[in-house]
């Protein structure tokens, strides 16, 4: 067995394990398309169409920086132009229609691909000389976003658990034999077996095969067994291999790359919705009012076929008589009808809760809230239902991150150094253009950083008011640091750094991250072109604080000497006025005892002292 025969039994045997769930789109498709029953009350098509902008919104734009925060001027113009080139590209086709052709798919099906591929154009020129030779040059060249059909889509299903199991993948690609002919040669048709009257309306299944385990693209057709239509070795150098990243998964386990829908889990509701809005509409359709009437009174046959009416009757005694239209007319009961359709309508609401919890949507993320909710009762209400998403818009991100990432490395690999260096800036340096190329051409995407601005991708609030925020964010930093950099320069590289974690942090901020950087290095050449006068600076500040000291301490000294001569003072009038103080009272008592009259007899000898 040769080996086109080996990779016809691969395909095939992989293809019967897939037929089941492509089996399973066409239902899914054809229920969310409401195709079958029209007039139903499409609930899963309602759910998709809420998650839809959760989990992407519109295009989002790629950014490629340094790896590593180095001054490193090659580096730096080398992530501008491949930047520069990812933006240009993104704009020679609709990349946002892919996007969520993925997207739907990922929310319907459970599986989302997307492969990058190159597409160059050529232009015919023929040499003005004896030759008229005809020759085929570069005009432009791209690389293409495309589409992958989950029903084109087949991998290799031989004890692959995991992705990163997966040894080979293969798309079909239907081709017309024209462009089979174009493509691989014109000896192909023979070998395919076309009569030359269907070439322009017969459809060929061909399968582009990537063969990771030999390294290699094989294109090959069940109708020409003998030999592979094309065979590609040693594509373009991809991290991989693959030219598609990992595939949106939905319900994944373990053992196989075929994915479980929701559509699978909701079934049971979705059909028991169906059941209860069909009895619905019978039971509305049973209440109406109808009755029996006495025959003798003909003219209130059609009555109830006006809205105001008054009727002639022939004999209105009669009618008196009867106990008036109650007593000729009877209605059939419709209570019965009206409870059954109230337990209906409760039991729809109860089914259609159940589809919102499994899929994730929530009343508040459909808009709907109580009017006397607070603005932050709302906002967590809104912060949890989208906690539920979360996971599913990662796998978005990181999706379109991979695939960007595939798109950065072909752009490395197969653009002409030409094309690259029109993305270079005029300001630019030839040299260092040159130089950059190389190392986009040798290292492709090593020692770089490629991310997305998802604000944008992703249904995240207002972006005004974001932007908004951002502004306000570094504008309140950058007035703090300025102080605090005037009084104390040394401080400048630690602001420098919380600024540039401020704007890596925040949304809508890398535009500011260059003449930020370019602002901080003119003011680290301010400052570093003033550090020689910075020691006679130091001097004079160091003189005049000596000088300022002496001052001090001489007004001290003045100021304790006073002190001292004013307690001396004191002390020398305090024992002045003491002295004097004891004379006057000395003085006072001697004229005391001098004025004092004698009243009584003495013994100067004895000292007996006779009595009255």
């Amino acid at each position: 067995m040769n080996e086109v025969k080996k990779w016809i039994r691969k395909i095939e045997t992989a293809e019967k394990k897939y037929g089941p769930y492509w089996d399973l789109i066409k239902e899914i498709r054809t229920y969310y398309k409401n195709e079958k029953s029209r007039n139903k009350q499409n609930v899963f098509w309602a759910s998709i169409e809420t998650l839809k902008p959760f989990l992407y919104f519109k295009e989002p734009k790629p950014y490629v920086e340094q790896k590593e925060k180095i001054n490193s001027p090659i580096a730096g113009i080398a992530c501008r132009i491949l930047e520069k080139a990812l933006n240009w590209d993104l704009e020679k086709f609709d990349f946002d229609s892919v996007m969520k052709y993925v997207r739907n798919d990922f929310l319907l099906l459970g599986f989302g691909a997307a492969c990058e591929r190159y597409v160059p154009t050529f232009k015919k020129c023929v040499l003005k000389d004896e030759s008229d030779v005809c020759l085929e040059i570069l005009d432009d060249e791209k690389i293409e976003t495309v589409y992958i059909n989950p029903e084109d889509f087949i991998a290799d299903d031989q004890k692959v658990c995991v992705w990163e199991d997966c040894s080979w993948v293969a798309r079909k690609v239907f081709m017309t034999i024209e462009e089979i002919e174009a493509q691989f040669g014109k000896n192909i048709s023979a070998l395919l077996g076309i009569k030359e009257e269907n070439k322009g309306s017969e459809s060929i299944k061909v399968y582009e095969i990537w063969d990771k385990t030999n390294k290699r693209i094989l294109y090959l057709a069940k109708e020409c067994s003998a030999q592979f239509l094309k065979e590609i070795k040693e594509p373009a150098k991809i991290s991989g291999f693959f030219s598609m990243p990992k595939p949106l998964f939905a319900s994944l386990t373990n053992d196989g790359l075929i994915p479980v829908p929701d559509y699978i889990q909701l079934k049971p509701l979705l059909e028991e919705l169906s059941g209860v809005t069909t009895r619905m509409k019978l039971t509305m359709q049973a209440i109406k009012v109808s009755g029996a009437f006495d025959n003798s009174f003909p003219e209130l046959a059609n009555i109830l076929n006006k809205d105001v009416t008054l009727v002639a009757l022939s004999d209105f005694n009669k009618l008196k008589e009867n106990g008036g239209l109650k007593g000729i007319i009877d209605f059939a009961p419709i209570e019965q009808y009206v409870n059954a359709l109230e337990i209906l309508a409760t039991r729809r609401q109860d089914i259609m809760s159940q589809i919102y919890e499994i899929t994730g949507v929530s009343d508040i993320m459909r808009g709907n809230s109580d009017k006397v909710e607070t603005a932050t009762a709302v906002s967590k209400k809104t912060n949890f239902g989208t906690l539920r998403n979360q996971d599913r818009q990662n796998d978005m991100l990181r999706f379109m991150t991979d695939l960007f990432k595939i798109k950065a490395e072909m752009i490395c690999e197969c653009f002409s150094r030409e094309r690259l260096k029109c993305f270079a800036d005029e300001s630019m340096n030839p040299s260092d253009v040159d130089l950059a190329i190389e190392v986009l051409k040798t290292d492709k995407l090593r020692g770089m950083v490629l991310g997305l601005e998802t604000d944008c991708a992703f249904m995240n609030g207002d972006s005004s008011a974001q932007i908004q925020g951002t502004i306000n964010a570094i504008h309140q930093l950058i007035v703090e640091a300025f102080d605090v950099v005037s009084a104390q320069p040394l401080l400048l590289d630690v602001y420098r750094q919380m600024i540039e974690n401020l704007t890596a942090s925040l949304p809508n901020a890398r535009i500011y991250e260059p003449i930020l950087k370019k602002t901080f290095e003119e003011i680290g050449a301010q400052l570093k072109a003033q550090e020689p006068n910075i020691g006679l600076m130091q001097l004079k500040q160091q003189e005049q604080k000596m000088m300022l000291d002496y001052r001090l301490k001489e007004k001290e000294l003045a100021i304790k000497e006073a002190e001292l001569i004013l307690k001396k003072n004191e002390q020398e009038r305090k024992a002045l006025l003491e002295n004097k103080e004891m004379e006057l009272q000395a003085a006072l008592k001697n004229k005391e005892m001098n004025e004092k009259p004698r009243s009584v007899d003495t013994n100067i000898t004895t000292g007996y002292v006779k009595g009255f």
